[in-house]
């Protein structure tokens, strides 16, 4: 049974040509082509191959010739929810190098909710592929401290990696300034006066501003405080 030729033609079953133009645009990845089929359909399929197949087997044998599939992946992998550390960091390792897109690279971040049960363990894994030069591994690293790590335990830490994220990459720019934001949602004053004392690029410093600046959760006169200190 070849279960590559089954995924391939459930998803192009439910493909959207609409979706699949508009998406394509968005992903900005030329080198890998995609089906077209959005991510609820995607969750709910991938939760459909966890009650016929084991995860192990699915996560080890679904190629990757397509967006569709990577994203597949890196749900099940998340769907996992009795991999042991050991088993977990397998895969990471085996997928993170892989990644070539920031929806992948976002959507396994947001599926790893696993993370919770070993906060310290991963953290470990974070502070390796920050250290790695490469856009999508970095960004991976910055997506899962703003999914998992923001609070006073990690606050200080995450700040000080933010500083040293000299990276000339337009994804891990974007990513930096999204954590930021979310760091001044969580502490505005220690986060801001961070933002006051310390040399970040232009791009991310204005980047992060502009989307603390568009967030619900920051109040109307710490926005114009960090209207102050744009650059």
């Amino acid at each position: 049974m070849d279960i590559n030729s089954d995924i391939i033609k459930k998803m192009q079953s439910m493909q959207d040509i609409k979706y699949k133009e508009f998406n394509d645009k968005i992903v900005n990845d030329n080198a890998l082509p995609s089906i077209g089929v959005r991510l609820p359909l995607l969750k709910k399929y991938a939760k459909q191959l966890s009650l016929q197949y084991d995860l192990d087997y699915l996560i080890l044998n679904i190629s990757q010739d397509y967006l569709e599939q990577y994203l597949l992946k890196s749900i099940l992998i998340g769907l996992n929810k009795k991999l042991d550390f050991s088993a977990l960091k397998k895969y990471i390792f085996n997928f993170v190098p892989s990644i070539s897109n920031w929806a992948v690279c976002d959507n396994f971040c947001s599926s790893l909710k696993i993370t919770k049960k070993y906060l310290k363990e991963i953290f470990q894994i974070i502070l390796y592929f920050l250290q790695s030069g490469k856009e999508f591994e970095v960004r991976f690293a910055l997506v899962m401290l703003l999914n998992y790590y923001i609070n006073e335990e990690y606050l200080e830490q995450i700040l000080e990696i933010i500083k040293n994220v000299k990276l000339d990459f337009y994804y891990v720019k974007m990513a930096n300034a999204w954590l930021i934001s979310y760091c001044l949602i969580k502490n505005f004053t220690k986060t801001y006066n961070f933002l006051q004392t310390t040399d970040i690029d232009l791009f991310t410093h204005n980047k992060a501003i502009q989307k603390a600046i568009e967030s619900f959760r920051i109040l109307g006169e710490q926005k114009e405080l960090l209207k102050k200190i744009k650059k």
